[in-house]
């Protein structure tokens, strides 16, 4: 009699820990879908925004080591100067803006007031359209 006791306690504690059901799974995903919406809403757009600061900061950054080494010669005729040699200004991932591109330098300016242009494409990466980012655009 004993033995059948034990038996019946087993089976009792094996039916109430029975794991979840389907529609118990089904209501957590749809949670977990739920907060990963909010999460991207909310993070993306600020996401751009940090890229677009970051490249501004890389920007003044090369504007700086630009300063720097003219101060010895002339202005180069390419970025790739300043993160070569042993006297490198920058490193050559410095070069590139937040969306993983080179910078565009050009020496000399087109324009007359400037001394030379320095761009970034931007979030679209094409040049000349209204989301870049350059050193004479404020």
């Amino acid at each position: 009699m004993a033995f059948n006791a034990v038996i019946e306690r087993r089976l009792a504690a094996a039916s109430a820990s029975r794991g979840m059901t389907l529609i118990e799974i089904m209501v957590v995903i749809a949670i977990i879908g739920m907060v990963m919406t909010a999460v991207t809403v909310g993070v993306v757009p600020q996401l751009k925004k940090s890229r677009i600061n970051t490249t501004s900061m890389q920007l003044k950054t090369i504007e700086g080591a630009l300063t720097t080494y003219s101060l010895d010669s002339d202005l180069p005729n390419s970025l790739d100067v300043l993160a070569t040699g042993a006297g490198a200004l920058l490193k050559p991932k410095q070069l590139k803006d937040a969306w993983n591109v080179e910078f565009v330098y050009t020496y000399p300016s087109q324009d007359s007031e400037r001394e030379y242009d320095l761009c970034s494409n931007g979030p679209d990466k094409r040049s000349g359209t209204d989301d870049d980012i350059c050193n004479y655009k404020e």
